[in-house]
């Protein structure tokens, strides 16, 4: 089963997320501040972060720049209303930027992309049956 830890201060958007990754079949943990995301990661070890790059406490760079120093490559996509404030991105590693708000299946396609190959070759849980016309 992947794994993905959610960053981001908005209650509601934590909620979405961790729902919309569990029903794909995730392992979803969450977080709301720069300090608590590295705690998490450290234990967790997810296969993918999917943050905010405005949380309390740091703000996503220093969840980048810790983990990095630790030698953690894992895949983080930032997700912000802002992704310019970023500036250029391309000496990050392992890193992409989504512009909130995400439609869910470009944010879904973002997450498989970062997924360990033997992890994305997997199906993961497929969508409920339309409901049957048939009485």
């Amino acid at each position: 089963m992947p794994k993905i830890l959610v960053v981001d201060d908005i209650p509601e958007i934590v909620e979405f997320s961790k729902e919309f990754f569990e029903d794909a079949g995730f392992e979803v943990r969450t977080a709301g501040t720069a300090p608590t995301a590295i705690a998490v990661q450290k234990e967790f070890k997810a296969d993918v972060i999917l943050q905010d790059l405005n949380i309390p406490d740091g703000g996503g760079i220093l969840v980048y720049n810790t983990l990095r120093t630790a030698q953690d490559m894992v895949p983080i996509i930032f997700s912000t209303g802002k992704p310019e404030t970023l500036g250029d991105i391309s000496a990050m590693l392992n890193v992409s930027v989504l512009r909130k708000p995400t439609d869910p299946e470009v944010l879904m396609a973002e997450v498989q992309k970062h997924l360990p190959k033997s992890q994305a070759e997997r199906p993961m849980n497929p969508p409920p049956p339309a409901p049957s016309m048939n009485r």
